[in-house]
C-alpha cells in the first residue's frame, strides 16, 4: 500500500468539504419540493374525500327523491281509488257517465298535434314572415 502524502491529505479533504457542501445544498433545495410534494398529495387526498363524500350526498338525495316521487305517485293512485269508488257510490246517477274508469288509471294519454301528413309537427312556419320576404 502506499503512503498518503499531505498533498493528498489536503485533496482529499478538500473533496469531502465539497462533497458536503454540495450535498447540504442539493438537500435544501430538494428538501423545499418535497414539502410541496407531501402537501399537495395530502390536498389530493383531501379533495378525493370531498368528491367521494359529495357523490354519497348526490346518490343519498336522488335515492331518497325517488322514494319520495314513488310514494306521492302512490297517494294519488290511491286518492283516484277513493274518487272513483266514492263517485260510483254517492253518486249512482252518474255512474252511466264513467267519469272515474279502471281505464283511466292504467292508460297513458298522449298528445300529439297533427299539422302535416305524416303526423310530425313541424318547426317552421308555412310561409315567411315578412322581414325578409321579397317584394313582388
Amino acid at each position: 500500500m502506499q503512503n498518503w502524502t499531505p498533498e493528498m491529505w489536503q485533496s482529499g479533504l478538500i473533496g469531502l468539504c465539497v462533497g458536503v457542501v454540495i450535498g447540504y445544498l442539493l438537500l435544501r433545495l430538494t428538501k423545499g419540493s418535497v414539502k410541496k410534494q407531501i402537501k399537495t398529495e395530502a390536498e389530493l387526498e383531501q379533495v378525493k374525500t370531498q368528491l367521494n363524500n359529495q357523490k354519497q350526498q348526490l346518490e343519498q338525495h336522488f335515492a331518497e327523491s325517488a322514494e319520495l316521487l314513488k310514494n306521492i305517485a302512490q297517494d294519488y293512485q290511491k286518492l283516484y281509488v277513493h274518487l272513483a269508488n266514492s263517485s260510483t257510490a254517492l253518486l249512482p246517477e252518474l255512474a252511466q257517465k264513467e267519469l272515474f274508469t279502471p281505464n283511466l288509471l292504467a292508460a297513458e294519454t298522449v298528445s300529439t298535434p297533427v299539422n302535416s301528413e305524416d303526423g310530425q309537427p313541424r318547426d317552421y312556419s308555412e310561409g315567411s314572415s315578412g322581414i325578409l320576404k321579397a317584394e313582388k
